[in-house]
């Protein structure tokens, strides 16, 4: 599943591709699109394409006036940019036509890929949003006292962007053990997890644009440091141990912290 830092680099390198052009169609291929095909041909086809923003793990495409498709990828979704709208490599689920170029979500296992039409972003903050701070991590932590750590961080209702993969890198980052329990962390590791969560996500995105620079759909995680099953010890020396916690699969290693 793409995460945030994935997501941050698709936004940029698909509104080079699109920017400023208009859509001259759009085809609905799937009963996920909360709103029928009607509506949203009457509303979009014939505006600019405004600005593509990325709120936690969905892509916004902004046609101006609150005109704004949301896309959530989910587990399986893709996305392609094509001149050929008769490429059936995939299941589609909403297709976008601008002048000579369409963009294409697909959902690979038909389970997924969730489009909204003008949606609710809510009050969570995104992580790297400036409202999310310290003062309301801290405060979201002590309200949480008895949560998992690992299963804090990938809370959509706490803080939006964080999934599976970039919540190890943080906690391996921090030097905290993903087992443990969040009213138990001191002051000055919470500052440490917020200031690794910060750090982890935007270090991401310069190497997801040095490694792959053109990418839109998929996931980059060459340069992970824990979270990767290519590596048996991490930089660091100590040997990277795979458990479940919080019913997701967790790379870890002994040099975290229990708390």
């Amino acid at each position: 599943m793409p995460e945030l830092p994935d997501l941050e680099v698709f936004k940029d390198n698909i509104f080079k591709r699109l920017t400023s052009k208009r859509l001259a169609e759009l085809k609905v291929f799937s009963s996920k699109i909360i709103t029928p095909q009607s509506m949203l041909t009457g509303e979009l086809e014939g505006r600019e394409l405004q600005n593509i923003r990325r709120h936690g793990k969905e892509l916004l495409f902004d046609f101006a006036d609150g005109r704004i498709i949301a896309v959530h990828l989910m587990l399986n979704g893709k996305i392609s940019i094509t001149n050929n709208t008769t490429d059936n490599i995939w299941q589609k689920v909403l297709a976008l036509t601008f002048e000579n170029e369409t963009i294409i979500f697909h959902d690979t296992g038909n389970i997924g890929t969730v489009i909204k039409y003008k949606p609710f972003l809510g009050k969570t903050p995104d992580a790297l949003g400036s409202d999310f701070t310290l003062d309301y991590f801290s405060n979201i932590v002590r309200k949480n006292s008895f949560t998992n750590i690992k299963a804090f961080l990938i809370d959509q209702k706490i803080v939006k962007g964080i999934g599976n993969a970039y919540a190890d890198e943080i906690l391996w980052a921090a030097r905290i053990s993903p087992k443990s329990i969040t009213g138990k962390l001191p002051d000055n590791v919470i500052t440490e997890l917020y200031n690794a969560i910060g750090n982890v996500l935007r270090g991401a995105i310069v190497s997801i644009k040095s490694i792959a620079p053109d990418i839109i759909s998929g996931e980059e995680r060459s340069f992970l440091k824990v979270h990767t099953r290519f590596k048996k010890v991490t930089e660091t020396g100590f040997p990277i141990m795979v458990e479940t916690i919080a019913s997701k699969k967790t790379y870890f290693t002994q040099e975290q912290v229990v708390y």
